[in-house]
């Protein structure tokens, strides 16, 4: 990563774990990657402090070690993506509590401040009296309030949280997120870069003999070796299933089985499961239903930044369509997340045939979306996401059939289309006069009844409704759906091109910030020169002549974007020999690639400079905050600190709500332009 990503990643650090990780760090991030000698001799720490900074590190993955030989000659590199994540930590947490509740948005908050952490000494933390506190319980004990024996666990700082009675419970909450893909297993592979989980792929990958052909052999060998990449990160789809389903029987326990019981019986169940929970701290895993305790999980940020990729693209259709339609293309990109293991595939498949491609998309079926409990529509609704739009308009036959590549077309086939032509035309001629007729004859007896029946443009059913919704849909001009007709083996599905879609939100923030900064004809520029592909280059004449812009305006529009790296600039002599401007064609362009780059570097040093900024007016009034923050005051500022202190208090607080809420906005400019 560039200079100021990792000037950034620095930032980061020292805000969370203090100068000495820091300094660490950046040797590495500045040095490249170190043994343990050689970060000794690049910094000015002793070993024991390194050793110290070196180990919180590791334990949040900031910091990637790797013993090629197994001889203990380790080598550390610094992993600028993963402490970029730290300052999404609190996005994170706030979207899970919307989604899965107050407890596992609590759970997923411990995990991320431990980095990694066993699932035994996770539960040791929530019921102590399974085993003596550990190191773990100290480091988040102080963030707990008191709790009541072993019997109820409730989650800190939610005054109405879901209460924890048994280990079975956690267990089954961890297990819920494990098989929601929020939680990952732990793997060797974990703690290397990139670049060593490769070479020890290939070593692990065998190559398949049977197959003749090289060329196959090899595009094999690379799929078999992607695969078991994603295996060691995000753990094998088997194994996530296996766990998942060891703890569907203690969950139908605590919410199913004893549902249809009489109370009498209900209630005998109830204790004799309580009398035999006491004992219940030296049970199997297996015989118990929990989880195994030297299992070691991770929060998936991969999944984290597909919800979040979701929430941008529900937002784009609510601003395209409405709200009603936008609320069904949520619960169906929920729906679709199963389906994918990390936000961004770099192996984007863009074959000619168009059936091919389809099939590499995320796909969910109409009959799944009836099933969702959440979805509950009103045919009225349509209304409200249609308008007074006819629904004749939705060219409903472009989309129920599959696209095919258009085929070259006969003189004979030429003159039968327009000769078909002539007749449609006269037909429709014929059908505008009975139209005509019809409303003339309307005219004469008027009808003045109003019309109380709520407008549901054909739609008569729920079922009904939620079709015409994708039908929509899928008519915009951003495709958000695609849809894959019925077959008499396959239900009628709905594709999601997620890797066009993360394009349109791509050149969307493109024109808006280049709109911010050079005004709108700036963004009328840039789609001129985006049409075709990206491929358009335009002399100053020709974006004179589209554009409607004065030429000596224009050329002052071109400069600035061109120094602020927006659009690009070619030069082609008319004569070899000579490179004289006299003799020179300028043709513009634009590359939204290298556009990419450059708004994401300024971004960064955007947010570094932000970071920084807080941290000197947080220096500033100092002493006033730390005695703010202190336990005895924490509550009664206003009768312990003075009128000064309270002023000096307040527009701190002020202050540093809207440095870092503008950091969250430019975060998530960061995901478009890196993340999606």
């Amino acid at each position: 990563m560039s200079e100021y990503a990792a000037q950034l990643s620095v930032v980061l650090v020292n805000e969370l774990f203090g100068e000495l990780p820091s300094q660490v760090f950046q040797t590495l991030a500045f040095n490249g990657r170190l043994s343990y000698s050689g970060l000794v001799h690049h910094s000015n720490f002793s070993p024991i402090e390194i050793k110290h900074s070196l180990s919180i590190l590791i334990q949040q993955q900031l910091v990637s070690w790797y013993d090629p030989d197994n001889l203990g000659q380790a080598f550390y590199e610094a992993n600028l993506e993963n402490s970029y994540v730290l300052v999404r930590s609190g996005k994170y947490i706030e979207l899970l509590k919307d989604r899965f509740g107050d407890f596992a948005s609590g759970l997923i908050s411990d995990i991320i401040v431990l980095g990694h952490v066993r699932i035994g000494d996770l539960t040791r933390t929530y019921f102590p009296s399974v085993d003596e506190r550990g190191p773990l319980s100290e480091i988040i004990a102080s963030n707990r309030p008191p709790q009541n024996g072993d019997k109820q666990t409730v989650r800190p700082d939610d005054d109405v949280g879901k209460v924890v009675h048994t280990i079975d419970e956690l267990h089954s909450a961890i297990g819920d997120l494990l098989g929601a893909g929020l939680l990952c297993l732990i793997h060797a592979s974990y703690f290397r870069s990139a670049a060593d989980n490769l070479a020890e792929a290939e070593h692990a990958v065998p190559r398949d003999g049977s197959i003749k052909s090289k060329k196959q052999q090899e595009a094999t060998w690379e799929l078999d070796m992607q695969q078991k990449l994603e295996d060691w990160k995000y753990g094998s789809k088997s194994e996530i299933q296996r766990l998942t389903q060891s703890l569907q029987r203690t969950k139908r326990t605590l919410d199913g089985d004893q549902d249809g019981l009489p109370p009498k019986k209900r209630k005998i169940a109830h204790s004799r499961s309580e009398s035999s929970h006491q004992d219940t701290t030296d049970r199997e895993p297996a015989s118990s239903g929990w989880l195994d305790h030297n299992l070691v999980v991770r929060v998936n940020h991969e999944k984290l930044k597909t919800i979040i990729r979701n929430q941008q693209l529900v937002a784009l259709a609510e601003e395209s369509i409405g709200t009603p339609t936008s609320n069904v293309y949520a619960e169906l990109l929920r729906a679709a997340e199963p389906q994918l293991r990390k936000c961004k595939n770099e192996l984007h498949i863009a074959d000619d045939d168009p059936e091919i491609e389809l099939a590499t998309l995320p796909q969910v079926s109409t009959d799944d979306l009836k099933a969702i409990k959440n979805l509950t529509l009103d045919p009225s609704s349509l209304s409200n996401a249609f308008g007074m739009v006819d629904p004749s308009q939705v060219d409903l036959g472009k989309l129920l059939h599959k696209r095919k590549k258009p085929k070259k077309r006969r003189k004979s086939d030429q003159s039968e289309a327009a000769e078909a032509s002539v007749e449609g035309s006269a037909s429709s001629d014929e059908s505008d006069k009975i139209s005509n007729q019809s409303e003339s004859d309307g005219d004469k007896t008027p009808d003045t009844t109003p019309d109380t029946t709520p407008k549901t443009n054909g739609a008569t059913t729920p079922s009904d409704s939620l079709r015409q919704h994708l039908l929509l849909l899928a008519d915009q001009p951003q495709r958000f759906l695609i849809p894959v007709p019925r077959t008499k083996t396959d239900l009628e599905k709905w594709a999601i091109p997620y890797h066009d879609l993360s394009n349109t939100l791509l050149h969307n923030a493109i024109i808006s910030i280049t709109v911010s900064r050079f005004g709108p004809l700036a963004g009328r520029l840039i789609r001129i020169l985006a049409a075709n592909d990206n491929s358009t280059k335009l002399d100053e004449k020709m974006l004179v002549l589209l554009s409607l812009i004065p030429q000596k305006q224009m050329r002052t529009l071109l400069h600035s974007m061109h120094r602020a790296g927006h659009i690009e600039l070619q030069e082609i002599p008319k004569d070899g020999s000579q490179r004289r401007p006299g003799m020179t064609l300028f043709y513009w362009f634009f590359d939204p690639e290298r556009c990419r780059k450059r708004m994401l570097e300024e971004t960064y040093k955007t947010m570094t400079r932000l970071i920084q900024r807080a941290r000197v007016e947080r220096e500033a009034v100092r002493g006033t905050v730390e005695k703010a923050e202190r336990t005895d005051v924490v509550g009664r500022e206003e009768e312990l600190l003075g009128e000064g202190e309270l002023t000096a208090l307040n527009e701190w607080k002020e202050k540093e709500e809207r440095i870092w809420g503008e950091v969250g906005r430019l975060d998530e400019l960061v995901a478009v332009l890196r993340d999606f």
